[in-house]
């Protein structure tokens, strides 16, 4: 019996690109021998669009990254995979059969594929830090964490319920790199699918500095209370003291230049969230 893929646009329904989005998605199925369905998963308040009779919709109410993650998980049929995709997301024409190849290849183990800009915006935004990180990655290696914007859970999970994603992370984010986490600790691998490439259209704001900055802030300090929750005493130590390196490194490095002052409250932030656990 052949396996089913199902693909969970998790969205506010508020995303401009939200329509091109499933379009993209509805036209690639089509061509596919796969046998694969389409759900949107809008989180908040009803909307009307429509997304056409190959689309399913599942309404969360309550607000939060994990809510409507884990709405897309109770929703799907029994025995399926789910892939999971965000609303501002456009599959290459190789990302559908190269997410299902590595799957095949490694079908106990989470997929992950990278998330690449836009061809229209392609350079100084959030993402260009992960680039060359993916571009050197062999295929197939094995990770510690992964984006659940670009992600394939195999159905022998969701059928055991080892999956949910945290609500500690609603409103913060971060879910993703937990679920990781806590799957590595029950022996699950997370892999690289170097082919199976989503190109995210970004928001000219999104290339500003502020913005760049707060996100950087965020994800670190987030970083920290993953590891607090999901780490020993040893990798606590570990943290502890990389992060006092670098923040020791920067604050000396701010009183010869203060272009390093961010960099020294990113780990002293960092360090912080480390001690007391709490989120940003």
């Amino acid at each position: 019996m052949s396996e089913t893929f199902f693909i969970a646009v998790c969205t506010l329904g508020e995303s401009l690109n939200l329509t091109r989005c499933i379009n993209s998605l509805v036209e690639i199925s089509a061509d596919s021998s796969e046998r694969i369905e389409i759900a949107v998963i809008i989180n908040g308040a009803r909307s009307t669009t429509e997304f056409g009779p190959k689309v399913k919709v599942i309404f969360e109410p309550v607000r939060g990254y994990s809510n409507v993650r884990n709405a897309a998980i109770s929703g799907i049929p029994k025995n399926s995979n789910l892939i999971f995709i965000d609303d501002d997301e456009i599959p290459t024409s190789s990302w559908l059969e190269a997410i299902i190849d590595s799957h095949r290849q490694f079908p106990c183990d989470v997929i992950f594929g990278p998330v690449y800009a836009d061809s229209e915006f392609n350079s100084g935004f959030y993402r260009d830090k992960f680039k060359s990180k993916y571009e050197s990655m062999p295929d197939g290696a094995l990770v510690k964490q992964a984006g659940a914007g670009n992600m394939l859970i195999p159905s022998y999970l969701l059928n055991a319920s080892r999956v949910a994603f945290d609500p500690f992370f609603n409103l913060s984010g971060s879910e993703d790199t937990d679920l990781c986490f806590r799957l590595r600790k029950q022996g699950v691998g997370v892999r690289y699918s170097k082919n199976a490439v989503l190109r995210e259209i970004q928001a000219p704001e999104r290339r500003d500095p502020n913005y760049l900055n707060s996100r950087r802030l965020k994800d670190t300090c987030n970083y920290s209370v993953v590891i607090r929750r999901n780490s020993n005493f040893i990798g606590m130590l570990w943290r502890f003291t990389t992060l006092t390196l670098r923040l020791t490194f920067y604050s000396l490095a701010t009183v010869v230049n203060s272009k390093h002052s961010f960099e020294k409250i990113v780990y002293l932030k960092s360090t912080q969230a480390l001690l007391n656990g709490k989120v940003v």
